[in-house]
């Protein structure tokens, strides 16, 4: 928790000052980023300044909205390239896993389309149709290779982020090779916990969704009933996939930063979610992914924009006739906007979803005199490198 406190000295207070060192204040020796040198106290009659750590990420006490969203923002001033380092790397290789997927999934397509630009007659009624379930089939294919690369990539990166954000909040500088040996230990747990989750909210969903669209299929007929009882599935699927991810929201970070197993650390983000806590939970996770999403489409339009500039001029310099080639170029400058967007911003999330655990911690459990003791050790020293 936070504590107030004025110069020796101060006037009006009537408050003990709290015990000194020599060697920077109550805490010992402060870290030096090319500051002047030890500040000078107060002077009497001051302003009254709030105790905190000199390590910079998060204050360690209950945070209010603002500070978790600025240790989501400030994990970028402090460790910009170690973390988007690795994001970069492990997306990137997910990224290329993703595009020769999706071109697999593309290329039939785009022949048929050349196919039929060339010889429009040449086509019969079962070859279209064998060609549009064939296409189909590569779809879906691709969508499922596409989300769960997505999942595993996203596990690895949460994993190595989370240990680096704690670690700024304590002071305990965690390196690029600290990161990659986390990923290694925590990684399988991480993915498992993450598969699981995918795996129950999509199940959740579609369940849901078959009973709203059941008496639609049984009667073949949209009447008042079909579409009411409809509306209510969906939006009963949407609520409870959207519990299920408040609920579990917190089962990465606990399985990194306290070591549990892939269920202990689901039972464990339900835990720290029961009761009145889930709301504070929920509303803090869904403004931080909202902001994300928002950051995501904007870069995404650029490169899109960008794509589809790129798609009319080759179309237009080859007088329609490079339409393959078109397709190829708008494909690979939108994928390379996803890429770029979900690295670029992995911190972000990642940061901000630390923030809202070590808050749910403090608040409930007073964690801030585990994470206290931990910073006074390495302001001592033990933990700067």
């Amino acid at each position: 928790m936070s504590t107030q406190w004025t110069a020796p000295g101060a006037h009006g207070s009537g408050e003990p000052s709290p015990p000194s060192t020599s060697d920077g204040g109550p805490f010992g020796p402060q870290p030096t980023h090319g500051a002047p040198g030890p500040h000078s106290a107060p002077p009497p009659g001051g302003p009254r300044r709030e105790l905190v750590q000199a390590t910079p990420l998060f204050p360690l006490r209950p945070l209010g909205l603002g500070e978790v969203l600025g240790a989501a923002v400030r994990i970028y001033r402090l460790r910009a390239r170690s973390v988007l380092g690795v994001a970069a790397a492990v997306y990137g290789v997910a990224f290329v896993i993703m595009t020769f997927a999706t071109g697999a999934s593309m290329v039939p397509m785009m022949g048929d389309m050349q196919a039929v630009l060339e010889d429009p007659g040449a086509t019969t009624a079962t070859t279209t149709a064998f060609g549009s379930v064939r296409d189909v089939v590569l779809m879906v294919v691709s969508s499922a290779v596409t989300m769960i690369v997505s999942l595993v990539s996203s596990a690895l990166v949460t994993v190595a982020l989370t240990r680096v954000a704690l670690g700024e909040a304590v002071g305990d500088h965690v390196s690029t090779a600290e990161m990659w040996t986390a990923m290694r230990r925590r990684g399988l747990s991480a993915v498992a916990v993450t598969l699981l989750i995918g795996l129950l909210s999509g199940i959740s969903f579609t369940v849901l969704l078959l009973l709203g669209m059941l008496p639609l299929i049984l009667l073949q007929e949209a009447t008042a009933l079909t579409i009411v009882t409809l509306v209510i599935g969906l939006v009963a699927a949407v609520l409870v996939t959207l519990w299920i991810w408040a609920r579990t929201v917190l089962a990465v970070p606990a399985l990194v930063l306290e070591e549990t197993g892939v269920f202990g650390a689901l039972r464990r983000s339900f835990a720290m979610t029961r009761g009145r806590r889930l709301w504070r939970v929920l509303g803090t996770t869904i403004l931080l992914y909202l902001l994300y999403m928002i950051a995501v489409q904007i870069i995404v339009g650029v490169f899109s924009t960008i794509a589809m500039i790129a798609y009319l001029a080759i179309l237009l310099i080859s007088s329609f006739e490079a339409m393959l080639l078109g397709m190829a170029v708008l494909t690979i400058l939108s994928m390379v906007g996803s890429y770029a967007a979900t690295f670029l911003l992995a911190p972000f999330l990642s940061a901000g979803y630390v923030a809202v655990y070590a808050d749910n911690r403090m608040r409930h459990e007073a964690w801030d005199v585990e994470l206290t003791r931990r910073a006074r050790e390495h302001w001592n020293g033990a933990g700067i490198r």
